[in-house]
């Protein structure tokens, strides 16, 4: 049984709405490595922040225009909360094993040097 042609466009849409929220995360990732590598002050952290919602705010809006004629669909909404939300999870994750296995090979190459 194949899906309707309008279930098959919301679908692909609420794919793209999720999506577009994974990459706003990553963006954001981006700026607190900068962060990280280049010391800032709360003033410029606060420029940095109003810049990347106005940027991430475009996106959407353009998303939204682009997809959906402009209308507002709150489940497209949802959808780029949610990829932002599944991004954090699947980062501290990946956080968690990089951690270990930084540990791990520190390790190997301490004891290394100790031969």
């Amino acid at each position: 049984m194949l899906m309707s042609e309008g279930i098959l466009f919301e679908l692909q849409f609420f794919s793209r709405s999720l999506l577009l929220g994974v990459v706003m995360m990553i963006a954001y990732d981006g700026i607190r490595i900068f962060r990280f590598i280049v010391p800032h002050k709360t003033a410029a952290v606060a420029v940095e922040d109003l810049v990347y919602w106005l940027v991430c705010g475009v996106c959407i809006f353009r998303m939204l225009y682009l997809e959906n004629s402009g209308a507002i669909r709150g489940f497209a909404i949802v959808a780029v909360v949610l990829g932002m939300l599944l991004y954090l999870q699947v980062s501290k994750i990946l956080k968690k094993i990089g951690k270990k296995l930084h540990s791990s090979i520190k390790r190997v190459i301490m004891d290394l040097k100790s031969l």
